[in-house]
């Protein structure tokens, strides 16, 4: 008896060991499968963003429909991949941790490549070419470079390439401001509106969409491009370190779009 039964379990441990293994193989093979593509799940291309900054990601009209660059272009990387597309709105001083704990697959979100950045993680082909600029209210004093910041409260996102630009100089003592934090950058332009800040330090991207829906009440006062010797900032999107198979599929999908014209499209719709 004991022999048989014995038996009987090393059988059902070999069977069940067999389905498990053609599950798994099953799961893999699929068109979205997690092995051929990298992802956390197959058939779901999940993507970090935070919600809030236009014209990258925002809400539509509705209050809750997702819009913007950022969304079309996730969406339109994902219809290439053969997956479906899922966003996780997460706020960003905390998205690259949510990355790194494998809450989605990548950020999109309009995402600087920098040294320190890519220590942790790797970037697609950047999409986007970005420059530092500083937005004022209309009618206000021009601030016509960084150093005339001097002595003026000013606006800006925390953990953005605007936050550690200002903090660079401010330690460095090229200039002295008081600075204002905001978790979100429409919370800044708000307070400028309403006179709380004298400006705001921002992405350029970011400030001509502003510029563009409410020209009476903003304006573009400087833009990093209009110093000698200075390159843009490029956004690209942000995996986990090491996922080379989600990295080249991503990139593939990019080359796609670049050259069918749609990435042109989507840029010339948002900027």
């Amino acid at each position: 008896m004991k022999v048989n039964f014995k038996r009987r379990m090393l059988c059902l441990v070999t069977s069940l060991a067999c389905a498990l293994s053609l599950a798994a193989c099953g799961a893999g093979n699929g068109a979205g499968g997690d092995t051929e593509l990298g992802l956390l799940n197959s058939g779901v291309l999940k993507v970090g963003v935070e919600v809030g900054y236009p014209p990258f990601e925002t809400f539509d009209d509705d209050g809750v429909t997702l819009t913007g660059l950022d969304i079309e272009l996730a969406t339109e990387i994902a219809n290439i991949l053969g997956v479906e597309v899922e966003f996780e709105d997460t706020a960003w001083d905390g998205i690259f941790s949510g990355l790194s704990i494998n809450k989605y697959d990548c950020v999109i979100s309009a995402v600087t490549v920098n040294p320190e950045r890519a220590k942790t993680m790797d970037f697609s082909t950047p999409y986007i070419e970005n420059w530092q600029s500083i937005v004022i209210r209309k009618g206000t004093p021009a601030v016509a470079s960084m150093g005339e910041l001097d002595g003026l409260d000013v606006g800006y996102q925390d953990a953005t390439s605007s936050d550690e630009y200002l903090d660079e100089l401010q330690q460095t003592g090229v200039l002295s401001c008081t600075v204002h934090e905001y978790d979100k950058i429409l919370n800044a332009f708000d307070d400028l509106k309403l006179e709380r800040v004298n400006a705001i330090l921002c992405d350029s991207t970011v400030a001509e969409a502003y510029v563009e829906r409410e020209p009476d009440v903003f304006e573009i006062s400087w833009i990093q491009s209009s110093e000698p010797g200075v390159e843009p900032e490029k956004f690209a999107v942000a995996l986990n370190k090491g996922n080379i198979k989600l990295l080249e599929a991503v990139n593939s999908a990019l080359q796609t779009l670049e050259e069918n014209g749609k990435l042109d499209e989507i840029r010339d719709n948002w900027l």
